[in-house]
């Protein structure tokens, strides 16, 4: 439109006077939008494909557990605010000191062996102008510790629990002191990447109508800013208009979203302080209701980036004669079927059997699982450590094989030496209650039956599939399983609900934990995933061993730790670990560049995309 403004002010030299005055008033009136105009002319927007039913909730990165998935963190807020440190180069699992907020810390020891990190911040401006300082790393750990028992990531003992004292030396430099000796490479990985500074200045107050202070300097006061900006974060229509999702450091804001659908766009924040700058004029993250929908907006070419479902496999080559380019999305990540160890879960004294989680892993076909419902796009590991590509250093020779491969009549077989009346396509029930080798175990009565309650959502082609396989081949050993199906977001806040509930919905549930091991678990020694207490444990394992080895992993080094670690969880098999699927099979635009590679702990980077000509 301008460019017609101008075409008529050439012809109409009259007109240039009033022209200038039009552009001085809207500049008054638009403000921070005239920034948002200048600077190299951008590139039309890049559009891309949403999860059906997984679609984002949440901006404020402050996550309680419910909230603790990816697509509101990687996909989401962290267009908006970055962590710390950040994790993930490339396709490779590794620390990005280019992309963190901070130079690598500097780790001292004190003459009592705790350890000491000093860092100091990049010079870093928020979007308004103002310089990122110490005060809002801060105003995050004044939040954090405030309020930890609502924050996804805590476990008790850890982060920040584990932090004696902090000194914010200067405006860009802070030291922390740990309370102990700890593995540099499991604080770099696990702890530090977890603070978040966020803008003091526009966000510390108790309520719409106070002014900013310095609220967050009293444990009250913190609490009552939580709650505000907590409020403020479920107020989902008001995204795009509230001035508090307008202060960010990332490279993005947000500009509009529907919370019906979760449809969301994103425009360039235009002082980011990183690089690469942005050159596409907005992100659109675009929601659909099914795999299918998807699809069909990929085949009609609406979608720039999007995704092949696994049962349109064969449509592949119809997809690159459409001009697409497709490329395998590997996670590095786990999940499988989830056990219910919560103490009020009735079915809790049977999952708690060894015998009972080695004989239903037995009774799951992983082969079958990763070449006929993953069509071989998939990666398998018996352990929490993935293993995408097969090729994982971290990965021991012991999580590489299945210690517990398929074999119906050994699974059988062991529930019947345990004391079980084995009943093929019925009810299992428990005739010789008792500690002794050949009894039930430890809190199953006499007549207890392996019918559970099992929570899972249908919102793709393989999680029908795993629920009919699951269905079909435990019925083989006579172990029932009643279906709870639920989708979405809900699916999520029920699996989180029995961590600190009275009841408990649940016993068994389908679910790829999507915290790239336990995010930001990146070193991944499972600490939020399996530690006694942790939000993240959604499946309430805790046992003392368990403790010990992850224990070991957060004061030790050395790979060996870590090797023990997931030895011993593979061994314990707190879940069923299945097979993982490619989080997708992507298809972009052949002349859309920056896609690849694609980041293996799922965080996007549409500052990446630019269009070749």
């Amino acid at each position: 439109m301008l460019r017609s403004w101008q075409r008529r002010t050439y012809r109409h030299l009259a007109w240039i006077a009033g022209l200038a005055v039009v552009i001085s008033t809207l500049a008054t009136i638009l403000g921070g939008a005239e920034a948002a105009n200048t600077g190299p002319r951008l590139q039309r927007a890049v559009s891309f494909a949403e999860l059906p039913g997984s679609g984002p909730i949440s901006l404020f990165p402050l996550y309680n557990g419910p909230q603790w998935f990816f697509a509101n963190e990687q996909w989401f807020s962290y267009l908006s605010w970055a962590p710390l440190y950040v994790w993930g180069k490339g396709s490779q699992p590794v620390f990005n000191s280019k992309l963190s907020l901070a130079n690598p810390p500097v780790f001292t020891t004190t003459a009592a062996g705790h350890t000491v990190a000093t860092i100091t911040l990049k010079p870093w401006r928020w979007s308004d102008g103002k310089p990122l300082t110490t005060r809002d790393v801060q105003f995050w750990m004044n939040l954090v510790i405030a309020n930890k028992v609502d924050w996804a990531p805590y476990v008790p003992g850890y982060f920040p629990d584990n932090v004696t004292h902090i000194a914010y030396l200067s405006s860009r430099t802070f030291r922390i002191t740990f309370d102990a000796h700890y593995s540099t490479v499991w604080l770099l990985g696990n702890e530090l990447p977890q603070i978040f500074p966020i803008p003091q200045h526009a966000w510390d107050r108790e309520s719409a109508s106070q002014p900013v202070g310095n609220y967050d300097l009293t444990t009250a006061g913190a609490r009552a800013v939580y709650r505000y900006l907590e409020g403020q974060d479920r107020n989902l229509s008001t995204y795009p208009t509230s001035g508090l999702w307008k202060v960010v450091d990332g490279a993005w804001e947000i500009s509009a979203y529907n919370p019906s659908t979760t449809y969301a766009t994103f425009v360039p924040n235009r002082n980011f302080s990183g690089s690469p700058k942005p050159r596409i004029s907005k992100f659109i993250e675009l929601s659909f209701t099914s795999d299918a929908s998807e699809f069909d907006s990929l085949e009609a070419g609406r979608v720039d980036i999007g995704y092949v479902p696994l049962n349109d496999i064969a449509a592949i080559p119809s997809i690159k004669a459409r001009g697409y380019n497709v490329a395998p999305w590997p996670q590095y990540t786990w999940g499988g079927i989830l056990f219910n160890f919560a103490r009020h879960d009735a079915a809790t004294p049977i999952l708690n059997q060894l015998y009972v989680r080695q004989a239903m892993t037995e009774l799951m076909p992983m082969k079958l699982i990763l070449n006929k419902l993953e069509h071989g796009y998939g990666y398998y590991a018996s352990g929490p450590v993935a293993d995408p590509g097969g090729n994982n250093p971290l990965v021991t020779a012991f999580e590489r094989h299945n210690p517990y491969p398929y074999n119906v009549a050994k699974a059988k077989k062991a529930l019947a030496n345990h004391g079980w009346h084995v009943v093929p396509n019925g009810i299992t029930t428990c005739t010789a209650p008792g500690l002794g080798p050949h009894q039930c175990g430890n809190g199953i009565a006499r007549g207890a039956q392996l019918d559970l309650r099992y929570l899972t959502d249908t919102e793709t082609q393989l999680d029908v599939g795993i629920n009919d396989l699951m269905q079909s081949n435990f019925s083989l050993a006579g172990i029932h399983l009643s279906f709870h199906i639920l989708n979405g977001a809900t699916y999520q806040g029920t699996q989180a609900d029995c961590t600190n509930k009275p009841t408990c919905s649940w016993d068994l549930s389908y679910g790829i934990e999507y915290w790239s091991d336990g995010n930001p678990d990146w070193w991944p020694t499972g600490g939020e995933a399996f530690g006694c207490g942790g939000i993240g444990n959604v499946e309430n394992w805790c046992s003392q061993q368990s403790q010990a080895v992850i224990a070991r992993t957060h004061t030790d080094s050395s790979p060996s730790a870590l090797f023990a670690y997931e030895n011993y969880m593979a061994k314990e098999v707190p879940i069923i670990f299945l097979p993982m699927p490619v989080l997708r099979i992507v298809a972009y635009k052949r002349n859309l560049q920056g896609v690849l590679p694609l980041n293996s702990l799922h965080t996007l980077y549409p500052n990446d995309y630019h269009w070749s000509k």
